[in-house]
This record gives C-alpha cells, structure tokens and sequence, in this order.
C-alpha cells in the first residue's frame, strides 16, 4: 500500500503548487465538484487516502502519525455523504467567494502536508 499512499501524497502536494501558482484556476476545478457525483468522489478519495496511509504507516517514518491522520480521512469520508448535497455545495461555495491570497495561504499548507506526506511514506 505505499505506491497508492505515494501517489495520492504527490498529487496532494501538486494541489498545493497549483493552488499557489494560478489559484483562480484551482477554484474553477474546485467549483465542478459541487455535484452529488462530486461529493461521493470526495468521500470515495479520503476513504482512499485514509487507507492508504494507514497500510503504508507502518512502513513510514512516522507510524503513528500517519495512522492518526488515515483514521481522520476515513472519518471524513465517511461522514461526506451525511452531510447531505446542499451544505457540500454551500462549503465549496465558501471557498469560492475568497480571494485567491486566502487560497494561496491554504495552498501553501496542502504543499506541506503533501511534501510530509511523501516524505514520510518515501522512508
């Protein structure tokens, strides 16, 4: 499980650089999600990534951590479809309405966690 936790860490940190470099474009990619298919492909990729992590921490350089943070993504997937259609849609809505320096800022996080991410699970 360390190539899919691999790949998944990479993709999250070219989100990140993508997010920095052209942050409307980011948001208009964002803004295609807010379908019902968008949210079940939502919660179908933290389910993923949670997993992922989870099989590949106890190959990693920090074990536990990434087992803590795979158990938070499989919550969050889990509960993606309770959340219901409408309040998914008005959370991507709230993101989009802010301006691209806010994105940057959050960009500049999802660069971090997904450099750790590969940095851990690549040991």
């Amino acid at each position: 499980m360390v190539f899919p936790a691999l790949a998944l860490s990479v993709l999250i940190a070219g989100f990140g650089v993508w997010g920095i470099v052209k942050p409307a474009s980011l948001l208009a990619f964002l803004a295609r999600w807010q379908t019902r298919e968008g949210l079940w492909a939502g919660a179908a990729l933290r389910l993923i990534f949670g997993l992922a992590l989870w099989f590949a921490a106890p190959l990693s350089r920090f074990p536990t951590a990434l087992q803590v943070v795979g158990v938070i993504f499989v919550v969050a997937g889990i509960a993606m479809p309770f959340i219901g259609l409408a309040r998914f849609t008005s959370m991507v809505a709230w993101w989009l309405n802010k301006p691209p320096s806010f994105t940057r800022v959050w960009s500049v996080v999802t660069l971090a966690l997904g450099v750790f991410f590969v940095w851990a699970v690549a040991g």
